[in-house]
């Protein structure tokens, strides 16, 4: 399509063109357009002459094209106008000529016609303008005379151009005397007519005048025709002037006469006087004419042959403009459909889909009243928004809820339907619910639809969100947004059949309240029909919707009338049988009927059932009416057993076979009724595996039971579900033969399942190929081929068989040997299909059933639990790049991890080598990822089955901490979120704000109850009180607030604090509440009578958590000075203080048992102690910045923490001290280098260690300790023997990097050192400092040689020449300096910067000095001179590193806007662009220049290509670190999980070596050869390309049709 578009654009311009050509050809039409400089030219001459700025003339008149005419016509005029005066000279009598003579003005041009009409405007605005009409009566002629006044304003500007030619000619000023004399109505219409006809011929001849002046031009156009012309048009022309100018002269003789001849020229009509001397302008005006047309005949011909041709242009364009406008509109509908097609559907869904197209409806007079009932709500405005119809199985529910869905489609008020099944997949459950319903709703309510793709567009991952947000964001905002039509509001229905069959009584319940909140919205009338069995939990949630819905209950229906009901359902169907089959008339009779509908019993589904079995073909009508009326089958029961019967005997006659039968059918029957998700024929026949013929004759005889489709798409159905409770239940299928034992059908499933698994999933299943490929770019198609849905069905519900199964586990079997086997191939289908959170409550099912652990499944269970904390670690990649399964998951899972060392052989053959990993799983479960900014506060709903999340970025997120997926976003704070809080019986969660506003939410609905406002600064903290009838707030207003929860109202303000409150908790007992502050102090307050009770002193900064143990008998406290002190709350006794934290201690917890004390701190670090003796257990590492805040669960299996990095971790607190300790840094790592040689690898750390590595082996060599503050810089000398190491601690360090002892410590500077460089020859290191100095110092001894003082601030950045005699530094002030390191003597200082400089390098040669600055320049300075030589500028952000290539041809820059530009150095110009994903901090060219060396990888340039300025996409040559990816060129290939975030990284050809914000140092070397990228890449464009002349072949058929 848009291949389409372009096509057409390039059409349009190329007619475009054409036709701008042939304008150009046409332009003898406007001159002046062609000409604007020559207009400029003309118009400063003119002003510069007079020396007053003419007005411009009116743009809009249509003559204003004349009123500038170029040099070629002013030459041609000023001939012309000076003929014409000498004609006009003999046209006129003496008195007229001294006339003429006497109105002459002198040669001062200043005065022009022009400004001479502008004021006698002004004189007229003065004047109320009279006349006398014939009658003698005075007449108002004030708008006759600004018409008049129009048409001598233009004659003034065209007669402009003869004053322009000749200044002595001055006709104009007699013409407008003639305005002040205007006193007679006849010469007043006289004069109005004759301008309109004067100022139009005029004009004519201004056109031919111009068109005169043109031909003048062309030199070349020498026919006869053009030589006519010009001869005829160079007397022509003066001769219409010449009577212009008599015209004037006599017109101004009659209205301004003087003495006598006033009154003669009152006795001459103006007719009379003037009218000759008009008709000689007429006349002169089509000499013109005809000159004109004699010479320009042939060229307009040659012109209408040319607009012929334009207008059959223009006519396609038109046809093109128009199919474009058709295709745009078509590509809007497109959009429209793709956003939809997004949205996940339950085929079958709506009442018409093709699974119900045989099911009936009320028959004529059937449910005569209760459809009047069920009417009039629907037509009823005012009436309750949900209608309840209950009723018992069987009793007829679904036909009637599409009898009224029927109803309300043939009314256009239907918005959408869902008809849950059990056992029918998609309509089993809630999943799609929603978003069905809002595809329904965009087709049927005009104006919807684009709402809902915008919403979806807003919200890509919608599908994957809680059913709140769904309706919240599908349905409710986009029904808002619709406009009200003029109809006024519209009513809308929603039929929700069989909600009983929906899985997950929480879903029901939540969908009741969710559709509860339709009365709410107001642009249009959203009803909701319902039917359900009566179950429990759904009359639950009907009582809690309290006045909002009316129901109906089937089975209350009087007998006689559902009697009435089912014999004439039984007559209308038994009639039709009689037909179809050619039966006598009195077929079945009356007592039959009769006898039938006794038998029914009031259910619809016996009878529905006997008229299935009697239509059947296999025994016909008579046989079968027999059969059911046989005394056995008085009963359902008895029915059902009778048609299964009936089913073998018809199958085979032989005896001997019938027991084979009955298996067979037991077998297809019961896995039909044991499946959890209906599959078609040969999908169930792949699953059990058993020929699909087979099934088919089996089930041939239950039609009347089941609904088994003839086409292989469609599932078989359950035509009741009392059918499966029949066949499950020994007590009513008493036959052997075919009662099912539903688990031995679900152990055979899982058995089937598990063959069918491994046998069709590998590695690569879909052959994507892409490692870091999408799982949501693989069309449905694909998935289906590669994954048929038997396959996909077993991938999903396995464990759900075996759970369900008698089948016990133990090592080495079915279930041991598939994990073994098939583990990531399963895992992979899953992400395919979008169902890792099933695999996760998967896994945790079968470690559930694992728990105790024996060594007959000792085995099992340890992969089980491997599998589960392999999946739960790499969830989030898992399910979005599913072949990253065989790359990040399986390259950094532990060591020792039996996942990983199973599927080694599986691991990506690009990876040379993979980096060194923990040996074990570490305590760290998962990462949550999906707050934008600063995770504060986190809390466990007290079941344990919501996690919530504060943040700064103002939301509150509730997670499933299970699976990890997020349920819903609350919003509405205007502020972050600072803490959250869960009611004891977890109806409740409030959110405190910095917003001075608490929040009170619904955590099942998602709404907000309530506001509580009244602070007069951020609130900080909140806390329930143990009965859940007290909230607790804090404030930095230094005040604790309590609320009473039922009213919402404030009980209490607690005053005391001298500084902000920063925490609130209630004792167990709820008798003490204790707040902290940054006053230092914890205070206990009596809850009862709001007394303090005591102050809690001791901590030396403040005071930031507190929390209770579980038996009240400890108080535990956290603050800014590091540490956590315990306290006896009944004395305010310490009874303990403990050390560890190396920063300022946030957030404190209890574990449900009191046996754990967790802290977290701004250190990254949460530290679990034991409470009863201080001793630290654990310390759990993994964020990358401080961690705020930390909670457990109920059941105090998972630990929360929040924290500064924007994550939420989710911790297992009992493998705490089972992390192994790598050879890491314990802070993030700051800068790593390798050695000239590459033989070794230095990092620097916030640790305040530098560690030597082996890059080859990845081993640590040394920890280099002995600063006192984290390092953030490190270089090598330039023989690899020397490592210095810069510090904050104003210190640098020198190390032998062969025996890694400490050989000096440089000391001297007294703030920071912030860079360090080696001379050329390694005699001197350079260090450059906060302090504003540069220090030189021998590196061999550490002797300090000189200070270079000068610089006016810190001193960012130094570099040597590279001959070792200049040394530059650049500096915060804006300057560059230039010293000789041998004297220290300031040699030049360089300024032009106008912001700090951040970096210098000098070229190869030493001939350039290139410094970079804050102020988005890069300058080239020569060193020698101290002079500028350029400014490169281009980068829109600071620029931040320069680096030279080895020739000196070459500099490149790289900036913060995320670009490196690369420069000719010489000549200045821009060679290539190159836009980066990451801001580089770090840039060097190769030892051959042939790419560059980045801190996020190796950037390849265009070498040939230096001269052509050019920008491009990135090319990036082999690999690259991008935000959390390994890339090749544009494909990511390697996910770098949340413990291996890069800070760092140093490349050494295919050797990268990462510092993670974790602190590990790892090396990954990569074969580039080997990766399948580029061979798919090209088969990928010629896919696409095949692809795209297809479609526009396709568009461009449709379009011409």
């Amino acid at each position: 399509m848009l291949t389409f578009l372009i096509q057409c654009n390039c059409y349009l311009d190329t007619s475009l063109s054409k036709l701008a050509m042939k304008e150009r050809f046409l332009g003898l039409l406007s001159p002046v357009r062609r000409h604007p400089e020559r207009r400029r030219s003309r118009s400063r001459s003119a002003s510069e002459t007079s020396g007053t700025q003419s007005p411009a003339p009116d743009g809009d008149n249509c003559l204003s094209l004349f009123t500038r005419p170029g040099p070629p016509l002013i030459d041609s005029a000023r001939d012309q106008w000076s003929k014409a005066y000498g004609l006009a000279k003999d046209k006129l009598s003496e008195p007229e000529l001294k006339q003429l003579d006497a109105a002459r003005l002198s040669r001062d041009t200043a005065y022009s016609p022009i400004m001479a009409a502008e004021d006698a405007r002004k004189k007229m605005k003065a004047k109320e303008w009279k006349c006398t009409d014939k009658d003698g009566r005075e007449v108002a002629v004030g708008d006759r005379i600004e018409k008049i006044l129009k048409c001598i304003d233009q004659y003034a500007k065209i007669v402009d151009v003869g004053i322009q030619c000749n200044p002595q000619i001055r006709f104009v000023q007699p013409l407008l005397a003639c305005w002040v004399a205007l006193n007679h109505f006849e010469a007043l219409n006289c004069l109005e007519e004759a301008m309109d006809t004067i100022i139009t011929k005029i004009a004519y001849c201004q056109f031919y005048a111009t068109v005169y002046a043109e031909s003048l031009q062309i030199t070349l156009d020498t026919d006869q025709t053009t030589v006519a012309f010009r001869e005829g048009m160079a007397s022509a022309l003066p001769s219409f002037y010449a009577a212009v100018l008599v015209f004037s002269i006599k017109a101004t003789a009659y209205f301004c006469p003087s003495g006598s001849a006033k009154f003669t020229n009152y006795l001459k009509p103006f007719s009379v006087t003037l009218e000759p001397f008009i008709n000689d302008i007429k006349t002169n005006q089509q000499k013109l004419q005809e000159f004109a047309d004699m010479a320009t005949m042939e060229k307009i011909k040659e012109m209408m042959k040319l607009l012929g041709e334009l207008e059959s242009d223009m006519g396609r364009l038109k046809i093109i403009e128009a199919n474009i406008e058709l295709v745009k509109q078509n590509v809007e509908v497109a959009e429209e459909e793709r956003y939809l097609s997004k949205l996940p559907y339950a085929d079958s869904a709506a009442f018409n889909s093709r699974l119900w197209e045989h099911e009936r409806q009320c028959l004529p007079e059937t449910r005569v009243d209760l459809l009047k009932q069920i009417t009039a709500w629907c037509g009823n405005s005012g009436g309750k928004s949900v209608f309840w119809l209950s009723g018992m199985a069987g009793t007829g529910k679904s036909t009637i809820a599409r009898t009224i869905a029927r109803n309300l489609a043939n009314q256009q008020r239907l918005g959408a339907s869902f008809f849950f099944s059990r056992g029918q997949g998609d309509l089993s459950h809630a999943t799609k619910l929603f978003t069905s319903i809002a595809i329904q709703l965009a087709y049927a309510i005009p104006g919807l639809k684009p709402y809902i793709c915008r919403a979806v567009a807003e919200n890509p991952n919608i599908s994957l969100q809680a059913l709140r947000e769904q309706w919240k964001i599908l349905i409710v905002q986009p029904l808002c947004n619709l406009k009200e039509t003029s109809a006024g509001v519209q009513q809308f229905f929603l039929i929700i059949d069989a909600l009983d069959e929906c899985e997950g009584d929480d879903d029901v319940r939540l969908i009741l309240d969710l559709f509860s909140q339709a009365k709410n919205i107001n642009t249009v009338q959203l009803r909701v029909f319902i039917t359900s069995r009566p179950e429990v939990h759904i009359h639950a949630g009907f009582r809690s919707l309290h006045t909002t819905h009316q129901n109906f209950v089937l089975h209350d229906i009087s007998e006689q009338i559902v009697d009435r009901d089912i014999r004439a359902f039984l007559w209308y169907e038994l009639e039709n049988i009689r037909h179809e089959n050619s039966m006598p008339s009195e077929w079945p009779g009356e007592s039959n009927i009769e006898l039938l509908c006794r038998r029914a019993s009031q259910l619809f589904i016996y009878a529905s059932t006997a008229c299935r079995f009697i239509r059947d073909p296999l025994w016909g009508p008579e046989e079968g009416l027999s059969i059911i009326l046989n005394d056995k089958y008085q009963e359902l029961d008895e029915m059902y057993t009778g048609i299964l019967a009936h089913s073998i005997k018809g199958g085979d006659q032989r005896r001997r076979f019938q027991m084979k039968i009955g298996e067979e059918l037991r077998e297809i029957v019961g896995s039909i009724v044991t499946l959890l998700e209906a599959l078609p024929v040969t999908e169930l026949a792949r699953l059990i595996g058993v020929p699909t013929e087979k099934v088919h004759q089996r089930l041939r005889c239950l039609h009347s039971v089941l609904e088994i489709p003839n086409n292989n798409l469609s599932p078989i159905r359950l035509l009741h579900p009392s059918f499966r409770d029949f066949l499950i239940d020994q007590k009513r299928c008493m036959d052997p033969k075919f009662c099912i034992n539903e688990r031995k059908a679900h152990g055979d499933l899982l058995e089937s399942s598990l063959n069918l698994i491994s046998k069709h999933l590998k590695k690569d299943m879909c052959n994507l190929q892409l490692p870091g490929a999408l799982a949501s770019e693989v069309d449905m198609d694909r998935l289906n081929h590669y994954l048929p849905v038997a396959v996909q069905y077993a991938c999903r519900y396995w464990v759900k068989h075996l759970e369900r199964s008698s089948v016990q586990l133990h090592d080495h079997g079915q279930v041991h040997e598939f994990l073994r086997t098939h583990f990531l191939h399963w895992l992979e289908a899953l992400s395919l299909i979008g169902k890792i959170a099933d695999g996760i409550l998967a896994v945790k099912a079968l470690e559930s059933m694992l728990t105790s652990k024996s060594d007959s499944n000792h085995k099992l269970f340890s992969i089980v639990y491997d599998a589960k904390r392999f999946i739960l670690n790499n969830r989030s990649i898992i399910e979005t790049a599913p072949l990253q399964i065989y790359c990040s998951a399986l390259v950094f899972s532990p060591q020792k991890s039996i996942i990983r060392n199973e599927f080694l052989d599986q691991s990506p053959r690009w990876l040379k080598r993979t980096p060194v990993v923990q040996p074990e799983w570490n305590p760290s479960l998962q990462s949550l990822e999906g707050h934008s900014c600063v995770v504060n506060a986190v809390a466990f709903s007290p079941d344990g089955r919501v996690l919530a999340s504060g943040s700064n970025d103002k939301t509150v997120k509730l997670w499933d901490p299970l699976t990890g997926v997020l349920r819903v976003t609350l919003e509405g704070h205007s502020g972050g979120v600072s803490a959250v809080a869960f009611s004891p019986n977890g109806q409740i969660l409030a959110s405190a704000s910095h917003d001075k506003t608490v929040r009170l939410w619904d955590p099942s609905t998602g709404v907000s109850r309530a506001i509580l406002e009244g602070r007069s600064d951020e609130v900080l903290a909140v806390a329930f009180s143990p009965d859940g009838l007290v909230l607790a707030s804090a404030s930095w207003d230094k005040t604790v607030s309590l609320w009473d929860t039922s009213t919402e109202v404030l009980r209490a303000t607690l005053e005391g604090h001298s500084d902000g409150v920063s925490a609130v908790a209630f004792s167990p007992d709820g008798q003490v509440l204790a707040s902290t502050s940054r006053d230092k102090t914890v205070r206990l307050w009596d809850t009862s009578t709001e007394v303090l009770r005591a102050t809690l002193e001791g901590h030396s900064d403040g005071v930031l958590a507190v929390a209770f143990s579980p038996d009240g008998q400890v108080l535990a406290s956290v603050s800014h000075d590091k540490t956590v002190r315990l306290w006896d709350p009944s004395t305010g006794a310490l009874r303990a203080t403990l050390e560890g934290h190396s920063d300022g201690v946030w957030a404190v917890a209890f574990s449900p048992d009191g046996q754990v004390l967790a802290s977290a701190s701004l250190d990254e670090t949460v530290r679990l102690w034991d409470p009863s003796t201080g001793a630290l257990g654990a310390t759990l590492e993994g964020h990358s910045y401080g961690v705020l805040a930390v909670a457990f669960s109920p059941d105090g299996q998972v630990l929360a923490s929040a924290s500064l990095d924007e994550t939420v971790r989710l911790w297992d607190p009992s493998t705490g001290a089972l992390g192994v300790t790598m050879e890491s840094h314990s802070g993030r790592v700051n800068a790593v280098e390798f050695s000239p040689d590459g033989q070794a690898l230095a990092s620097a750390s916030r640790d305040k260690t530098v560690k030597l590595w082996d890059p080859s082996t990845g081993a640590l060599r040394a920890t280099l300790e002995g600063h006192s503050e984290m390092v953030w810089a490190v270089a090598f000398s330039p023989d690899g023997q020397v490592l210095a190491s810069a510090s904050p601690d104003k210190t640098v360090r020198l190390w032998d990097t062969s025996t890694r002892v400490l050989r000096a410590t440089l000391e001297g500077h007294s703030d920071g050192v912030w860079a360090v460089a080696f001379s050329p020859d390694g005699q001197v290191l350079a260090t450059a400092s906060r302090d504003k100095t540069v220090k030189l110092w021998d590196p061999s001894t550490g002797a300090l040689r000189a200070t270079l003082e000068g610089h006016s601030e810190g001193v960012r950045a130094v570099a040597f020449s590279p001959d070792g005699q200049v040394l530059a530094s650049a500096s915060e002030d804006k300057t560059v300096r230039l010293w000789d390191p041998l004297t220290g003597a300031l040699r030049a200082t360089l300024e032009g910067h106008s912001d700090g400089v951040s970096v210098v390098a000098f070229s190869p040669d030493g001939l350039v000095l290139a410094s970079a600055s804050w102020d988005k320049t890069v300058r080239l300075w020569d060193p020698l001179a101290g002079a500028l030589r350029a400014t490169l500028q281009g980068h829109s952000d600071m620029v931040w590193v320069v680096a030279f290539s080895p020739d000196g041809q070459v500099l490149a820059t790289a900036s913060y806007d995320k670009t490196v530009r690369l420069w000719d150095s010489k000549t200045q110009d821009l060679i290539q662009t190159m836009c980066i994903w990451e801001s580089i901090m770090k840039l060097s060219f190769s030892s051959i220049g042939s790419y560059l060396e980045t801190d996020h990888g190796i950037l390849e340039f265009e070498t040939s290509a230096y001269r052509e300025s050019r920008s491009q996409s990135i090319s990036q040559h082999p690999v690259h670190v991008s935000g959390n990816w390994v890339k090749w060129n544009t494909e990511n290939i390697l996910w770098l999980a949340p413990n291996y975030r890069v800070t760092d990284v140093a490349v050494r050809h295919n050797l990268f070596a990462l510092g993670c914000s974790s602190g590990r140092v790892i090396f990954i070397e990569l074969d580039a050869d080997a990766l399948p990228i580029a061979q798919v890449l090209f088969k990928v464009v010629r896919l696409l390309d095949l692809y795209s002349v297809m479609l526009l072949i396709n568009v461009v058929d449709t379009v011409s049709q």
